[in-house]
């Protein structure tokens, strides 16, 4: 098995987490910052037991074929909602394929389809190096937008009401952490201390999560109600420069993090289906990709199925624990 460090892992979630906020629909405000930040540090509490039982040897390869089978649904259901988040942020992004109807919608996700099928060829390791350098130049371009904001904005903007509860911008943020699927899966390749790890990355996801959407708060408090992606929108109307337009670095990293966040996904799936399906030995990563940009093409964004997708996000933290409890208490029955 490839192994990864801890700091390459959490770039390759954070780089996932940063896309899904970059695709956030719908109106943000400080609660939002807070409910996301704080959704991020219970799910570090709920993902303790995950990270105790892999230190303890426990992977998903150890698993049951049942528990196996649900991650895999799980890995593949976010996966077509990434492509589904694409699919509508490209909307409001310039990308011309995209613009020409269905023809355009179907190109789009098969060049981030194929690019994926490459990036994923070389292994999980490659695919955890890499993504250190990638999340390198997301971090430039948050500073950049966070900067900008800061010299620009109102920051009465951030005060506006939204109408939203703490408890609802909760299940936003848990319905926006689709990947821990492929975090559960991913945890095995560790070669760190997985609780230190786990620590690390959702410490950083907590703190990310709250400088992004309060930054784009500030930025678009007082045009909230004219616009569907207020992240995006905040990274269009930075403009800390005269001359580089924020704008152009925005449409570079949205699109490397769109091509890293699907293949993560899409190695987490070939991983799981080798473990699940053995007769499977060849196109498993091209077909974990193909079904994933079909179920993209016709399900909607996890906006629309809030509740949902947050009892997914659930379920993938809790089901190895609670299948290693299960088997633990059988195997304590049947001594007795």
């Amino acid at each position: 098995m490839n192994r990864i460090s801890k700091s390459q892992l959490a770039a390759l979630m954070l780089i996932g987490d940063v896309f899904a906020l970059c695709c956030l629909h719908g109106r943000i405000c400080l609660m939002t910052a807070i409910g996301f930040a704080a959704g991020s540090l219970i799910q570090l509490f709920l993902a303790l037991p995950l990270a105790r039982l892999c230190d303890r040897g426990k992977t998903p390869a150890d698993c049951g074929r049942a528990v196996r089978v649900l991650l895999l649904v799980c890995v593949l259901a976010w996966g077509g909602a990434l492509f589904a988040m694409l699919r509508e942020a490209s909307s409001v992004i310039y990308i011309p394929y995209e613009r020409s109807g269905l023809f355009g919608r179907l190109a789009v996700a098969g060049l981030v389809a194929l690019v994926c099928v490459y990036v994923s060829s070389s292994g999980i390791k490659a695919l955890a190096r890499s993504a250190v350098i990638a999340a390198g130049l997301g971090a430039l371009c948050v500073a950049t937008v966070v900067v900008s904001a800061a010299i620009q904005s109102d920051a009465d903007n951030v005060l506006r009401p939204a109408g939203s509860s703490l408890w609802r911008e909760l299940m936003r943020g848990f319905a926006a952490s689709g990947g821990l699927g492929s975090f559960t899966v991913l945890l095995g390749f560790i070669a760190d201390d997985r609780t230190d790890t786990a620590a690390l990355y959702f410490t950083c996801k907590a703190v990310l999560s709250f400088v992004i959407l309060f930054t784009a708060a500030v930025v678009t408090g007082g045009i909230m109600d004219v616009l569907e992606f207020p992240v995006v929108s905040a990274a269009q109307l930075s403009q800390p420069f005269p001359v580089q337009r924020t704008d152009s670095l925005f449409l570079v990293v949205f699109s490397v993090f769109a091509v890293y966040t699907v293949a993560v996904q899409a190695s987490a799936a070939e991983y799981l289906a080798a473990l699940t399906i053995p007769r499977l030995k060849r196109f498993r990563c091209t077909l974990a990709l193909v079904i994933m940009a079909a179920l993209g093409a016709v399900m909607p964004a996890p906006s629309e199925w809030t509740e949902l997708s947050a009892a997914a996000v659930l379920a993938a933290l809790l089901i190895v624990p609670a299948e290693a409890m299960l088997k633990g208490g059988v195997r304590r029955r049947e001594r007795a």
